[in-house]
């Protein structure tokens, strides 16, 4: 049942109002529940059994860009429409396993080859048509779909999607097909050890996109005017629906009258009566409103743990340490050794001869004091990495690769050996006389602006002398992926996928990957060692044996430990905080603060 116009009217003014009071004035707000069926094949949550009621509100630094899923999109969206759509399966972070979703099982051929999902029976869409096996095909469809490119007469993807390439091994397209309306067949063209978090797209609704889909205008549908005009048009499997969008302001979800899951009381969930996502322009300002009352929930930064702290008796709010983060950053150099259109290098041969040194580099690091920067930045609270995999992914860290703790005597030792000497002055110089300068190209912020200066003083001990060059995130990403057009850069890295499996970052490990920096745009590896890691990575995404693909990964840090084309930097203490108020809560190691947002309930102080 959904709301009449005067209703829904009605509760938005409400819903405004408490949005905009204080928690003192708070209006009573109860979202009208459906008594639809529960499906066949319901999923049962293993949760404390919770109460209905109460309004979740988290603040967004950024807003959805798109409703439609396969359109690219930011964080954001990809948050939001995590809770309007649901996919096959689901990781479950707390088990570090995949359980069924809108496959309530599946089966895997012994080869490896051959994935079957049995779907649940008598799961409904948002609007209440029914969910098939043709949803599933038509998701895939819209990713796998080709044309022919006029231009240069090869084949592309009718509808471009970050998820192209995900659904092709070795250059080949997964097959998929639908036996019947309830199971679905997905076809390898070899063995695939991280398959199942590659198929975990979320599933989108036939009988409301395939007319856009045959016209020729499937990635305009579903666009965040839809949402603003006609939010009920947008329909999923998820435990939310839309119920208003207003941009720069909050995205109002509300519950899903025909969502699957229930708990062992055969209550529907979620047990919220809405889910408000406030629009704030800046981090600060959303940890702000979370310290002093204002929304539910919010991830702290290990800067502003200790004034946050400080509140939670007055606001009534926890502060979880979840310990070093999956995100990490990074410094590398401009290793390309290719030409301009112009004919001009993209590196001086000079620098270039530095940079592409590990001997160089590794003098740069063990000169670079993170150790210090973390007492300053984030005081204390972080800690420096060795390796590309931090801790906080578990079995797949290598703990025993190479150190580089800070020590300038090793630094200039290390480049001593490698013909550099100092004048009189303490400026270095390399063989064959020119000193050695160079620029860091740094996104503005004051946390990076903090590690650049670090870094410059740093390297004076070594008599070595560092610019610093300031850039939107969007100009930096063009110098860096592009023109080419830099010496040294630093970015943060953060994927949930791959704080759970390493093959969610293989276009950072792989020679050929979009996002292997060092050595960007090679054909072919450009080292025998990137070859290597290029060999192992395969091998572990080509075995199931989970242990193999542990070893293979350790391989492949302990090389990247030693080549060090990517500078270590830190991993910064996570911390979040969560009203005292709300149960069932989980915090993932990674990703989205709160992963079962269907599962939290209000547990109400009786006045």
């Amino acid at each position: 049942m959904s709301f009449s116009i005067p209703h829904r009217a009605y509760s938005y003014c409400l819903l405004g109002l408490w949005v905009g009071f204080s928690l003192a004035c708070q209006p009573v707000i109860e979202y009208e529940r459906s008594d639809y069926p529960l499906p066949e094949g319901v999923a049962i949550a293993d949760c404390a059994v919770g109460t209905y009621g109460g309004i979740f509100v988290l603040n967004e630094t950024t807003q959805p860009t798109t409703f439609n899923y396969q359109v690219p999109n930011n964080l954001s969206t990809s948050m939001v429409l995590s809770r309007l759509f649901s996919s096959l399966i689901e990781f479950n972070p707390k088990t570090d396993r995949f359980e069924p979703a809108l496959a309530e099982s599946w089966t895997v051929s012994e080869d490896g080859l051959s994935y079957t999902f049995n779907l649940r029976k008598g799961i409904c869409w948002s609007d209440g048509a029914p969910f098939t096996s043709e949803d599933v095909l038509f998701t895939f469809d819209c990713i796998l779909s080709e044309e022919v490119d006029p231009v240069t007469d090869k084949k592309r993807p009718r509808y471009p999607s970050r998820y192209y390439e995900k659904l092709h091994i070795d250059g080949a397209p997964i097959r998929v097909s639908a036996p019947d309306a309830y199971s679905v067949c997905f076809e390898l063209p070899t063995t695939y050890a991280p398959f199942l978090f590659d198929i975990g797209l979320l599933i989108l609704p036939k009988h409301k996109l395939s007319a856009a889909f045959e016209a020729g205008h499937f990635n305009k549908e579903w666009t965040t005017q839809t949402a603003i005009e006609t939010p009920e048009a947008i329909v999923g499997t998820g435990p939310f629906t839309i119920f208003s969008y207003k941009p720069g302001e909050r995205l109002v979800l509300e519950p899903n009258p025909h969502y699957w899951r229930a708990d062992t009381e055969g209550q529907r969930l979620p047990y919220l009566d809405y889910l408000v996502i406030k629009f704030v322009a800046e981090a600060n300002t959303a940890i702000a409103h979370f310290a002093t009352g204002k929304s539910d929930a919010s991830g702290v930064g290990a800067d502003d743990f200790e004034w946050v702290q400080r509140a939670a008796d007055v606001y009534d709010f926890k502060v979880y340490n979840m310990g070093p983060s999956a995100n990490v950053n990074f410094f590398w150099f401009n290793q390309h050794r290719g030409r301009s259109e112009s004919g001009e290098p993209y590196v001086e041969a000079h620098k270039l001869a530095w940079f592409t040194d590990k001997y160089f580099r590794k003098a740069i690091l063990h000169g670079f004091n993170r150790r210090g920067l973390i007492n300053a930045l984030l005081f204390g609270k972080g800690e420096p990495l060795h390796s590309i995999i931090p801790p906080a992914q578990g079995d797949w860290h290598n703990p025993h690769v190479q150190q580089y703790e800070y020590s300038v005597d090793t630094a200039r030792s290390l480049l001593a050996s490698r013909g550099f000497t100092w004048d009189a002055s303490g400026q270095l110089f390399d063989a064959g006389g020119h000193a050695v300068r160079f620029n860091l190209l740094l996104v503005e912020s004051a946390s990076y602006d903090q590690i650049g200066v670090t870094f410059v003083e740093n390297m004076k001990d070594l008599g070595i002398e560092v610019r610093l060059e300031r850039s939107d995130f969007a100009t930096l990403l063009v110098r860096t992926d592009d023109s080419f057009d830099y010496d040294m850069t630093i970015l943060g890295w953060g994927s949930s996928s791959a704080a759970y499996d390493p093959s969610g970052s293989k276009d950072l490990y792989l020679s050929s990957g979009a996002y292997h920096f060092w050595h960007p745009r090679q054909a072919e590896p450009a080292t025998q060692w990137e070859e290597c890691i290029d060999r192992l990575f395969r091998l572990q995404e080509q075995t199931l044996d989970r242990s193999q693909r542990i070893d293979y990964m350790h391989q492949i840090q302990a090389i990247l430990s030693d080549e060090l084309p990517m500078l270590f930097g830190y991993s910064p203490n996570r911390y979040v905080g969560i009203k005292n108020k709300w149960q069932n809560v989980f915090v993932p190691r990674a990703g989205s603060i709160l992963w079962n947002l269907d599962e939290i309930w209000e547990a109400r102080v009786e006045p």
